[in-house]
Formats: structure tokens, C-alpha cells, sequence
């Protein structure tokens, strides 16, 4: 009886371990016309589409900077990304469901690809969202 609890228990772990969702990963250019920041705090990444912090602002939060990332997917444009999504509508007063969007771009490994003088640098993000 205690060998088969023993075997039940030493299973356990790796059923927890199959049910982890695998996060994708995506990757937009760093585009500072559209994305803001402020000396205060340089660590979030407002967009120029954000609702504001009164209603609910959507911004992301620097993870981790990498220089040398060998990958093959391409950048996407995140203020194209944005304004084709559906958690966007011209047609609104307040045009970007921020909330909706972070509840979203959280079950994803996000990076903002930054190109300076010929090289890439990655900026690991996630996604935030807050009230004041």
C-alpha cells in the first residue's frame, strides 16, 4: 500500500508539469513615436493609444535587456498590431480597451526590438495595466 501511494505521489509532479501552458512569444519594434516613457519611470513603456491612468492604463514593464538573441521570427509593428486588433475602435471616445488588450498580450513572453546603428537590441516586457 505504501509503495503504490509512493508511486501515485512521484507521478504527481510531472501531470502538474504537462498541464503548464507553453507561452508563445512576440516580438515588436520599438517604435518611440508611438511608445512613452518618462525620466520618473524609465522602466514602463506607455502607448500613445492608452486610455490614461484615471480609466485604466495598459503599458508594459522592462523584464530584462538582451543584447546577442538569435531568433527567426520577425518583428511586428506594435501600433499596427494595436490599431488591427479587435480591442481597438476608431469609432469610440476612448479607442483602446487597455484592460482587455493586457488580459490578452499576459499569456504572452513579449519583446520590444530596439535597432540602433545596424544592431538589435532586445528588451524583455510584459504586459501591465493600472488605475489610479
Amino acid at each position: 500500500m505504501k509503495i503504490a501511494i509512493l508511486i501515485i505521489l512521484s507521478l504527481f509532479p510531472r501531470f502538474v508539469k504537462a498541464q503548464e501552458k507553453v507561452k508563445d512569444t512576440l516580438f515588436f519594434s520599438y517604435d518611440s513615436q508611438y511608445i512613452i516613457t518618462h525620466t520618473e519611470i524609465p522602466n514602463h513603456f506607455y502607448i500613445k493609444d492608452g486610455s490614461g491612468a484615471n480609466i485604466g492604463d495598459f503599458y508594459f514593464t522592462g523584464v530584462q535587456k538582451i543584447q546577442n538573441y538569435e531568433t527567426k521570427k520577425r518583428e511586428i509593428g506594435l501600433k499596427e498590431f494595436i490599431r488591427s486588433s479587435k480591442f481597438y475602435d476608431e469609432n469610440r471616445r476612448l479607442k483602446l480597451r487597455d484592460y482587455d488588450l493586457w488580459d490578452y498580450l499576459k499569456n504572452y513572453v513579449i519583446f520590444l526590438v530596439k535597432t540602433e546603428n545596424g544592431e538589435k537590441s532586445y528588451l524583455q516586457v510584459e504586459a501591465s495595466f493600472e488605475i489610479e
